[in-house]
């Protein structure tokens, strides 16, 4: 991958656009058949029924519409045309809506700089399954010097790197959380308006496809903070979720293929994160790139107002032993 990779375009109606090309491992083409419905034929009717109809909508100024962008949304809708479009306008709404979180995410901000030293996210490989793998080390942000709305540019900035990889989009992902060194600092400086708009980000508004997510020692204290959390999920999300007790079991969840020195494995952790953090790096165009999308914003936050935008909160008795939490 090039480094300092300039943005895409942003024009809904280009004189031409870009012609695919599938170059992933077969692994991922299977996947995509299997589990997206996708082929060279579906993938290409679709993205000529997605591209005519941003050319149409009036509401959306502005728009990518290469291939590698339309196809977050198709992958994470199944190549079902109308609900990769709502899919679409739902992700260009919140960040409108939210520019404080969203826009601008430059990685060579100072404050990123220093979030990103911290390294609370790793990507630590593929799994056996094509499912892109993330370690999160939730105790090392710091919550003596960054707010909440520092961590969700940081959170955001992740989030957008990885959906421009297309083994993102088709395998999905697999989350470990290690909770070690949190203090009910680490989940108390959340409102809940912020954890209401965190949760819609990761279940809803963002083309995220979950395999399992995977925790490990939270503290107790932190329980009625998770629980206000996870009530704004969507049933099917939290179905996906477990917490442990202790590591150990954490590390059980964890292949071999990428599993790091530090849980266990023979993975070069602090090599992953310096890989890591170089992706990030290189995608920094593309990702600033994305603030030049436009849409009609009165028109979609009427939308988005008149809607149930969260599903409704689960009991915490059921949470809790949903979660396994002990």
């Amino acid at each position: 991958m090039a480094a300092n990779q300039l943005p895409f375009a942003v024009d809904k109606c280009p004189k031409e656009y870009d012609e695919y090309k599938f170059t992933l491992p077969a692994l991922y083409r299977e996947v995509a058949k299997e589990e997206l419905r996708e082929d060279d034929v579906v993938r290409e009717k679709a993205l000529t029924e997605m591209r005519h109809w941003i050319a149409e909508n009036p509401y959306i100024f502005k728009c990518r519409t290469d291939a590698k962008f339309l196809l977050r949304f198709l992958r994470f809708r199944q190549f079902s045309v109308p609900m990769a479009c709502e899919a679409l306008e739902r992700y260009l709404t919140v960040r409108e809506l939210y520019p404080g979180w969203f826009k601008k995410l430059d990685c060579n901000d100072p404050i990123m700089q220093e979030i990103l030293d911290y390294e609370p996210f790793t990507y630590i490989g593929q799994d056996s399954a094509g499912r892109a793998a993330f370690l999160i080390r939730f105790g090392r942000f710091n919550i003596e010097k960054h707010s909440p709305s520092q961590d969700a540019r940081y959170m955001a900035l992740i989030l957008e790197t990885v959906l421009e990889w297309e083994e993102f989009q088709i395998g999905g992902c697999q989350v470990f959380v290690d909770y070690r060194g949190c203090t009910v600092g680490h989940f108390d400086k959340w409102s809940t308006s912020e954890l209401k708009i965190m949760m819609d980000v990761f279940s809803r508004s963002y083309p995220l496809r979950y395999g399992e997510i995977h925790g490990a020692k939270l503290p107790k204290q932190a329980v009625p903070i998770i629980e206000t959390f996870l009530s704004f999920a969507n049933p099917k999300l939290r179905e996906k979720i477990n917490c442990y007790p202790t590591i150990e079991e954490l590390e059980k969840r964890l292949e071999p293929v990428c599993k790091p020195t530090t849980y266990g494995g023979t993975v070069d952790f602090e090599e992953l994160n310096r890989s890591f953090r170089k992706r990030i790096e290189e995608q920094r165009e593309i990702v600033l790139g994305l603030d030049g999308m436009a849409i009609d914003v009165d028109h979609y936050t009427s939308v988005w107002d008149a809607e149930e935008v969260l599903p409704e909160a689960a009991t915490a008795g059921a949470m809790l032993e949903q979660l396994n939490i002990k």
